[in-house]
């Protein structure tokens, strides 16, 4: 199975290759995972917020952000009626990127996507009119168009996701360095 992904130059070198060079090639990709994961908490810090970017995964917002962008978020301490805001319910449900169109006193927000006949209240918890302050996540400062697509195919192409990792884990592997 090896030789599907690997040349046989490449089934070669792996084959010379000592416990020395082995370990210091798996320091090497710990080296890599590490530098992107603090590189994640680094934007997380400056954008005050726990996950700084998201990826639209409907066409809710359409015209202004479409399937596949991806949106820089930051927290707010208000959230005024135009913000395109970030909300969940439970912290394992995927989040939600809507418009607030409506501010009901101090804590409380109504929301709709932009590409919907209705507002969000479908959406909310049974009984639920509005959102509190304590549902909303944070709002979008900027977004990138479609370059969030890969994140869409990962999830809906069957085995892309374990491919794509196993073939980074390869390069990262056989890379002399």
């Amino acid at each position: 199975m090896l030789s599907m992904f690997l040349s046989s130059s490449d089934i070669q070198a792996l084959k010379r290759m000592g416990i020395r060079q082995i370990l210091t090639q798996i320091v090497n990709a710990s080296y890599s995972i590490i530098s992107s994961y603090m590189m994640w908490k680094f934007v997380g810090v400056l954008l005050n917020n726990d996950s700084p970017i998201v990826v639209v995964i409907s066409g809710s917002m359409e015209p202004g952000y479409h399937r596949g962008d991806i949106l820089i978020l930051s927290t707010k301490p208000k959230y005024e009626v135009g913000d395109v805001s970030v909300f969940r319910f439970n912290r394992d449900e995927i989040a939600i990127v809507h418009r607030t169109i409506k501010n009901f006193g101090k804590n409380r927000t109504l929301t709709k996507g932009d590409n919907n006949l209705g507002d969000d209240v479908p959406l909310y918890r049974r009984g639920q009119q509005f959102l509190y302050d304590k549902d909303l996540i944070s709002t979008v400062v900027g977004f990138i168009p479609y370059c969030g697509m890969i994140t869409i195919w990962i999830n809906e192409i069957p085995y892309l996701r374990e491919m794509i990792l196993f073939c980074i884990s390869l390069s990262v592997f056989l890379t002399r360095k």
